[in-house]
C-alpha cells in the first residue's frame, strides 16, 4: 500500500495534477494492472520517463498508461518502455495535432521496420511497431481507462476477502483495540484502570 502510494503520487506530480485527481490516477493504475501486463514496479519504472514528456504534449495518463499496457503485453516493460514511449510521444508533438490524432499518425498501420527506425530510431523502433500494431487495442484500453472509477477500491474489496485479507483486517482491529487501551480514551481502558486503582 505504501509502494502504491508513492508511485501513484509520483505520477500524479509528474502529470502535473492536482492532488485532488488521486483517486483517477490509483483507479488507472488498478484498472490495467487487471487489463494488461503491467504491474506496479514496471509502471513506475515506465511512467519515470513517460509523465513528464506526457504532461507537456497532452497525453493523459489514462492514454500513456494504455500505451504502456500495451507494451508491457508484447514484454517491452520497464525503462525499456518508458524509453521508448517517451521517443514516441516526441515524434507525437511534433506532429502539432491532438494526442489521439498524432498517435495515429504516428503508428500508422502497417509500418515497416525500415519506417519504423526512420519516424523514432532504433531504441523506440520496435515499441512503435508494437503500437502501430496493436493500434485499435491501445485506444479501447485508454476509453477503459478513462471509465475506471471505482477500480482501486473494488481489488481492494476482492482482496480483503481472502483469507489473507481478512487476517489483514483483524490485525488492523487488533492494532487498534491495543492502541486505545494505551490511549486510555476507550471504556474498557476507564474499566480496567479503575480496577487497578481499587
Amino acid at each position: 500500500l505504501a509502494n502504491a502510494a508513492m508511485v501513484a503520487g509520483s505520477t500524479l506530480r509528474g502529470f502535473g495534477l492536482d492532488a485532488s485527481e488521486m483517486g483517477r490516477v490509483t483507479d488507472v493504475m488498478a484498472s490495467s494492472f487487471t487489463k494488461s501486463a503491467l504491474d506496479i514496479e514496471n509502471f513506475r519504472e515506465s511512467m519515470k520517463y513517460v509523465a513528464p514528456i506526457a504532461a507537456k504534449t497532452g497525453v493523459s495518463v489514462e492514454f500513456a498508461t494504455a500505451m504502456l499496457g500495451k507494451l508491457a503485453d508484447a514484454g517491452i516493460k520497464g525503462s525499456q518502455a518508458g524509453t521508448s514511449l517517451r521517443r514516441v510521444l516526441t515524434e507525437m508533438a511534433k506532429t502539432g495535432k491532438p494526442a489521439k490524432e498524432a498517435f495515429d499518425q504516428v503508428a500508422k498501420s502497417g509500418i515497416s521496420v525500415t519506417d519504423a527506425m526512420d519516424e523514432v530510431g532504433r531504441t523506440a523502433q520496435t515499441a512503435l511497431l508494437v503500437l502501430s500494431d496493436t493500434k485499435d487495442e491501445v485506444l479501447e484500453l485508454s476509453d477503459a481507462l478513462e471509465d475506471a472509477g471505482g477500480a482501486a477500491q473494488k481489488m481492494a474489496d476482492e482482496q480483503l476477502k481472502s483469507l489473507d485479507g481478512q487476517l489483514t483486517l483483524l490485525t488492523s482491529a487488533w492494532d487498534g483495540f491495543i492502541l486505545s487501551l494505551n490511549k486510555g480514551d476507550s471504556a474498557i481502558s476507564r474499566v480496567l484502570g479503575n480496577l487497578v486503582n481499587l
